[in-house]
């Protein structure tokens, strides 16, 4: 029984983890195994509870105690251990080539039960990370893939055939990405691929004697394979690298029978009905709020020209988008205004004419509902809408925006304690410039908001049934982007750590629903995700069918300005007999008549919204359509 840690509670979520141990030890009698002196009398009654005939703590402090034949000689009396948390390089350093490892391996052989939580359950892997040097968080694990400070070792205990990495306090300490840094790093080591298996707190997997194993709690289990036939990872370069994994998730229940890898327990069959990225957009991407000085060199130099218009769009702070504009100057932009996207600024003059003439836009500091309740407006927001979906348009959204880009943005995911924990993250729709895809920036950068951005992505794409997900971190740069031959794709275009990419090609899926408040974690479990590190320069194809440049009818060459129109409006044409048509969004006629060559519109009866016009010539027979703005 592997548990991931952070207690049990009595009546909750340990309940069914823990009656099985004591089930599945033949003659009920459990040691609970520590170094530590202060243990209390918790752990033996709790066992005791399930029917344990006898449950007690064994304290096991030093190698010289851990070689003991006293303390083999008791172990074996014992068909069930236990094996506290606390730190598994003390357990390794203390116990192993003593009789105390001798013991727990003569107690599996026999039959009996090998159970422990956190570090407890690391000492129990095949191939354990024992931590002798210290404890490697997950950032830099991404970044240092195959650092001294990972340290594995196979010779402590053998228990599953198949060789397997186990991680605990999976979600609550976003250690995906170190738990597959570690599998690269033996990798490395052995030129073997093993599979990695991570356990959320409050979770537990029971693993029987046959290999089926079950999952228990309010996580999941994550079950982390490598499908290449020859090169797994890059092991020449610092970061992780690897381009064709997959993992699937066990929630509460699911089981999966280790010798087939066959799950049963996912009941909803989840599937994007959008299957490709097909936006003729350029959209760029930063890890975090401060891009990094090669974003900064990329956005203005190497995407459209350095004399590009660059709007930066921001919130009520202008602090960091005069920095921001700032260091576009240093680059050699030579044209850069600001706007703030906030209700006050919908129907301003000046911020229409920056919108207007805008080549590139810089998304930066904005607030989520703010940003999202201006682009829905009637005013400068329409017309920002329009111009951020313009075939061709190029924009960076830096950090805590990048979400914007998305279908689906995962929010309350900083700022407001473990939402993710007690089921309270929320999802909302994006700009939906990407429409099958959620992104989630600032990963793996704080402590305090691990849990909710790792586990807020699978999240999102289960319950809004998306094809793809970005993990962004630290100073990562990526973009989105098309090619000559109208392929779509996602690229890591610089940085230190890797672009972490998922992609659900079809899963059966469930969520989490044990809890532990009134709400459950936000969970997902999923029979099969693909999963990507994406090095420097590595690109993923995401889209086939790109549609190529739309241009205006070339035998009507109508103009329409200004755009968005307040009083009234132009309409340019050549020399010909002209009709046109405005309505509403609903379709309701406003007005209608002919003109020769060019008119002027009034728009005293126009409401503010959006009007689409259509303009029809009556020589060429060419139509024109396109949608003006009103503001009042």
């Amino acid at each position: 029984m592997l548990a991931g840690g952070a207690g049990e509670s009595a009546g909750g979520w340990s309940d069914a983890p823990y009656r099985w141990v004591v089930e599945h030890a033949h003659n009920k009698r459990i040691a609970v195994i520590s170094y530590d002196a202060a243990s209390t009398e918790w752990i033996p009654n709790y066992f005791k509870s399930f029917g344990a005939k006898a449950a007690k703590n064994i304290l096991i402090a030093s190698k010289a105690t851990a070689d003991m034949q006293s303390v083999y000689d008791t172990l074996i009396t014992y068909d069930g251990v236990f094996i506290k948390g606390g730190d598994q390089a003390k357990y390794y350093a203390y116990y192993k080539g003593t009789k105390t490892q001798a013991a727990l391996q003569y107690i599996y052989n026999k039959g009996g039960v090998l159970s422990g939580t956190s570090a407890g359950t690391a000492i129990l892997s095949p191939i354990v990370y024992t931590a002798e040097i210290s404890s490697v968080d997950p950032a830099y694990a991404l970044q240092n893939a195959y650092s001294p400070q990972i340290t594995l070792a196979n010779d402590f205990l053998n228990t599953i055939e198949k060789k397997y990495i186990f991680d605990t306090h999976f979600a609550e300490r976003g250690r995906f990405g170190r738990l597959s840094s570690f599998m690269a790093s033996w990798y490395k080591k052995t030129k073997e691929n093993v599979i990695g298996i991570g356990v959320d707190d409050h979770t537990a997997l029971c693993i029987d004697s046959l290999g089926k194993a079950v999952v228990y709690g309010t996580g999941s289990v994550g079950f982390y394979h490598n499908l290449a036939l020859s090169v797994s990872y890059d092991t020449t370069i610092t970061m992780l690298r690897a381009g064709n994994m997959k993992f699937s998730q066990l929630t509460h229940g699911c089981t999966m029978d280790l010798n087939s890898g066959i799950i049963v327990g996912l009941t909803n069959f989840i599937q994007s009905p959008i299957a490709e990225e097909n936006g003729r957009l350029k959209i760029f991407l930063s890890g975090t709020d401060y891009p990094s000085d090669d974003a900064y060199t990329y956005f203005v130099n190497k995407t459209g020209t350095k004399d590009d218009a660059i709007v930066i769009v921001t919130g009520t702070d202008l602090n960091r988008a005069n920095d921001a504009k700032t260091k576009m100057f240093a680059k050699g932009a030579t044209e850069v205004y600001i706007i703030q996207a906030i209700a006050a600024n919908q129907n301003d003059v000046a911020t229409q004419e920056s919108i207007s003439k805008a080549n590139k836009f810089f998304i930066l500091a904005n607030d989520y509902t703010t940003f999202i309740t201006f682009v829905n407006g009637s005013g400068n927001g329409i017309l920002l809408n329009e111009k951020l979906k313009q075939p061709g348009m190029i924009s960076f959204f830096a950090g805590d925006n990048a979400r914007f880009a998305g279908k689906t943005v995962i929010d309350k995911y900083t700022g407001s304690g473990y939402t993710s924990y007690h089921g309270t993250l929320e999802f909302k729709p994006g700009l939906g410039l990407l429409k099958t895809t959620a992104i989630m920036p600032n990963a793996f950068i704080s402590s305090d908001t691990y849990e909710n951005t790792v586990t807020g992505l699978p999240y999102a794409m289960i319950s809004d049934s998306l094809q793809n997900g970005l993990y962004l971190t630290g100073n990562t740069f990526a973009g989105y982007s098309f090619t000559a031959d109208n392929q779509s794709y996602f690229k890591n275009i610089a940085g230190s750590s890797p672009l972490i990419f998922l992609e659900n090609e079809g899963t059966f899926a469930a969520f989490a629903n044990q809890g532990p408040y009134t709400a459950s974690r936000n969970i997902a479990g999923f029979e099969s995700i693909n999963l990507k590190f994406l090095g420097v320069s590595d690109s993923v194809v995401v889209g086939n069918n790109v549609p190529l440049s739309i241009s205006k009818p070339t035998g009507s060459k109508i103009n329409i300005y200004p755009n968005p129109a307040r009083d009234s409006f132009q309409i340019q044409g050549l020399e010909s007999h002209y009709s046109v048509q405005i309505t509403d969004i609903t379709g309701r006629n406003i007005s209608s008549h002919q003109f020769l060559n060019n008119t002027e519109i009034t728009l005293e009866s126009c409401s503010e919204g959006l009007y689409l016009v259509n303009v029809f010539d009556l020589q060429s027979n060419k139509r024109f359509s396109t949608k003006l703005c009103v503001i009042k």
